[in-house]
């Protein structure tokens, strides 16, 4: 399987998540590609990073998109794969958090063999603010053994199909003329249109670190920088699963979703639960204040 790692400007959030792949993964292949990271922080990782593995830069100015560069550089990576090469798709604030041994290979290839119209995997634990709507929306498929999320809102999701953070195969992507498009929800639908519904692994083996520092579009709006704050945004690792906890998220019920609290626990203390990965999504009245001043922006840009 190769891995590839999409990183802007987290440098100790990058060096974590490579980390856990060569402790977790380590016969497997590393491709980070780094969407012009300029902190000299995250650049001095890089460099490090670039003594293991191949480190791939922007080829030109311009490539921007929801996040950045990130379906430019998606794209170039399905592009240099082999033909039947399993994909994982990680990001800079993402960890493995066990060992992926040679049952967790299996699986991945026999699903893709036996399901032709099977495009992505979600590797991801489910997280406990969702909890309730977990138990409501993420069902056990004993034929496809997956989980899948039976999301009936209206409102435009991603995650039922498609996820950025997803594990996939390049001939199957080829066999559906696959471009990434310059968004989530723009590519599940795009997902909709060709494959089956997005399987959840029974027993995953990655999770995003909560309550990370983001930049949306590469900027932060003020509502979000003081949500950081309110929420003490930061690196908040993953203590690694051993053998008796992966056991145990093996042989649990699978009428039971894996719920990341249940079975992840974080190597520094003090971090309120449950996680959050969003630092808007605590608290309503952050939210409110979110709307309010990307009202305010438009309309100023409106007048401009």
């Amino acid at each position: 399987m190769i891995f590839f790692v999409f990183s802007y400007n987290r440098g100790p959030h990058l060096r974590n998540c490579i980390d856990s792949i060569e402790r977790c993964a380590a016969k497997h292949t590393v491709i980070i590609y780094d969407d012009g990271s300029d902190d000299p922080e995250t650049q001095h990782i890089l460099a490090d990073i670039e003594k293991r593995h191949e480190v791939k830069r922007p080829r030109k100015a311009g490539e921007e998109s929801q996040h950045g560069a990130l379906y430019a550089n998606m794209q170039r990576a399905i592009e240099s794969v082999e033909e039947n090469e399993l994909i994982c798709f990680l990001q800079d604030d993402t960890q493995l958090v066990r060992e992926i041994d040679e049952h967790d290979i299996h699986f991945l290839e026999h699903y893709f063999n036996t399901f032709p119209n099977g495009g992505f995997l979600a590797p991801v634990f489910q997280k406990q603010i969702t909890r309730q709507s977990t138990r409501d929306r993420f069902v056990f498929y004993p034929e496809r053994g997956v989980y899948v999320c039976e999301h009936q809102s209206r409102k435009p999701v991603a995650g039922v199909y498609y996820s950025d953070i997803s594990i996939t195969r390049r001939d199957r992507l080829k066999e559906a003329n696959w471009s990434f498009l310059a968004n989530e929800f723009d590519n599940e639908q795009q997902a909709k249109q060709h494959f089956l519904e997005m399987g959840y692994l029974p027993a995953p083996f990655a999770m995003w670190l909560p309550n990370p520092p983001a930049y949306r579009n590469k900027q932060k709006s003020f509502t979000f920088r003081l949500a950081e704050i309110v929420n003490q945004a930061g690196f908040y690792p993953f203590n690694l699963m051993d053998s008796r906890a992966t056991k145990a998220l093996r042989e649990r019920p699978t009428n039971s979703a894996p719920i990341a609290e249940d079975y992840l626990s974080v190597a520094a203390d003090g971090l309120r639960t449950p996680w959050i990965y969003d630092p808007l999504r605590r608290y309503r009245l952050l939210r409110k204040l979110a709307k309010l001043e990307g009202l305010l922006s438009r309309l100023k840009h409106f007048k401009s």
